[in-house]
């Protein structure tokens, strides 16, 4: 059996992820405006695309590193210039779509052609395109392209269009690996470390979920609020832990689909989950639709969660008495938010 070594996370990763987080706290100002008392449906539907390409954006240069990273004075250069792209990205996001296409797409394309770049110097180093590396150039310049449609149709003020385009491009990038093979060999990616980044990537979306909680706590008006709130946060945070850092066997070769699927709506979940609260504060919102956000919230978290059990240790098994306990945790977190709402 080959012996699995994990690769050390570097600080500039978690600074890295620091942006990201930033970018993804930045799509509340998406869905933070309801009209007739509700989100719309085209503000929410914007919000979930505009997620995954954000999240994408990430994942695409963490595989980088997981797979190839060493940290060399020509990545931290490229890692810079991506890092300058998501934050003007993360301050063109807006609910006025004609003014935040064209600079949105502009910035994903620069960030994505910085690990094309990337991935190109090792593509050079192995003198080969059918690997790995020659595989992710290909995949993403097909959603580069995409993107660049995309900014082409927003000059010629087809805004409808580029969206739609620009979904098409999140599609690409979500299911052309299983359609783009190559020669891909799971052995160069580091299951350990890319755990230990969606773990941080997590950890740090909570803290974002503890700051929107943090206007129920006020000392001039004591309730039981805040620690129903605080209850649904901890028990969220908690079963995740439980199961991804503590349950899983981290020392395995796996591709990681899985893992990297599950933590798209595992992160969407908890932002949306931080919008309900920040609404149920407000009062903006009518009750029973900002309930039923955040129940919905807490079913995708836990589905996302429990799709990670084929990453069990030897001997952890999800048996039907645990599924059972989930779904009692789950319902709880949903009744402790009915009695908030009221």
């Amino acid at each position: 059996m080959v012996e699995i070594f994990k690769k050390e996370v570097k600080l500039i990763e978690l600074f890295y992820d620091l942006i990201f987080v930033y970018a993804i706290s930045r799509l509340t100002s998406l869905i933070n405006e309801p009209a007739g008392h509700i989100i719309p449906f085209g503000n929410l539907f914007v919000y979930l695309i505009t997620s995954f390409v954000i999240l994408q954006a990430w994942l695409y240069f963490t595989n980088y590193v997981n797979r190839y990273g060493e940290w060399k004075g020509y990545e931290y250069v490229l890692a810079c210039i991506n890092m300058i792209a998501v934050i003007f990205m993360a301050n063109t996001i807006s609910t006025n779509m004609e003014q935040m296409l064209l600079p949105f797409n502009i910035s994903m394309l620069i960030m994505l052609l910085t690990v094309v770049g990337l991935y190109s110097v090792r593509a050079y180093e192995e003198k080969s395109l059918a690997g790995a590396a020659g595989n992710s150039i290909t995949i993403l310049s097909i959603v580069c392209t995409i993107y660049a449609i995309a900014i082409f149709l927003t000059f010629a003020g087809y805004h409808d269009t580029a969206i739609w385009v620009d979904v098409v491009a999140v599609l690409c990038g979500e299911f052309l690996p299983f359609f783009i093979r190559g020669k891909f060999n799971k052995n160069i990616i580091n299951f350990p470390h890319l755990v230990e980044r969606f773990e941080l990537l997590t950890i740090i979306t909570f803290g974002e979920a503890i700051v929107g909680m943090t206007h129920f706590f006020d000392v001039n008006n004591l309730t039981m609020i805040p620690i129903l709130v605080f209850l649904v946060v901890i028990t969220m945070f908690g079963c995740y832990v439980v199961q991804i850092h503590e349950l899983m066997n981290h020392f395995r070769q796996e591709r990681s689909l899985r893992l990297m699927f599950s933590h798209y709506f595992i992160i969407i979940s908890i932002n949306l989950m931080t919008v309900a609260f920040e609404l149920l504060h407000s009062g903006h919102v009518d009750p029973l639709f900002n309930a039923v956000l955040l129940i919905v919230s807490l079913i995708v978290f836990y589905m996302s969660i429990m799709a990670n059990k084929e990453y069990y240790a030897d001997g952890v098994i999800l048996s039907k008495k645990g599924s059972n306990d989930d779904g009692f945790l789950c319902c709880g977190g949903q009744f402790n938010y009915s009695i908030v709402s009221q």
